[in-house]
């Protein structure tokens, strides 16, 4: 990539930006990274350098990649927001998605991280719980599909209301419309 990017990494870990930066380096990405890790880090940055893209873990001691997103989305909505984060709870990545983040890359899987930037920065980020994947399944590609989330125990169905793990599925379809309805046991439950 030619043109030179304005990253602002929100993350505490020392060794895990560097292994972000490392990454995107090894992967032809010409960018400067600011490292943050707090709100009045993330407003001050937001107003006067205006980022081309934000990485974030989603939990700092002193700050929220949760709350960070939102001041993101009430700042810029258009802004490319990728979470970076040690979990792979699909009932957090799930909300990742659903507050409007861009996409989502483990970091045990930081191999995933450069085709999700150029992604990111190809078109604009997908709000209102529509999901675009970086990497769908070119054997069966899916334009679009529709997937449950119980708001209650969290667990994902797809349109035939099989139980499905979120971020397989999620890997393995290009677009995917998240919607919210109770399960059959939690709807018995609240009965």
């Amino acid at each position: 990539m030619s043109t030179k990017l304005t990253i602002l990494l929100l993350e505490d870990n020392h060794a895990d930006a560097e292994l972000i930066a490392d990454q995107l380096k090894a992967s032809g990405f010409n960018f400067e990274v600011k490292r943050i890790q707090s709100e009045i880090d993330l407003r001050r940055n937001m107003e006067t350098d205006k980022p081309d893209l934000i990485l974030s873990d989603h939990g700092l001691p002193s700050f929220d990649g949760f709350r960070a997103l939102e001041i993101v989305r009430d700042i810029n909505p258009e802004l490319p927001f990728i979470f970076v984060s040690g979990s792979n709870n699909q009932a957090m990545v799930a909300r990742m998605y659903e507050e409007g983040a861009t996409d989502y890359v483990f970091k045990n899987d930081l191999h995933d991280l450069p085709p999700a930037v150029r992604d990111a920065l190809k078109s604009p980020p997908l709000l209102n719980m529509e999901v675009q994947r970086t990497n769908p399944v070119p054997a069966a590609p899916v334009v679009s599909t529709r997937l449950w989330l119980c708001p209650s125990c969290l667990h994902a169905r797809d349109e035939n209301r099989a139980a499905v793990d979120f971020l397989d599925y999620s890997r393995s379809h290009n677009k995917v419309v998240m919607l919210h309805e109770l399960c059959e046991a939690c709807r018995s439950s609240e009965r």
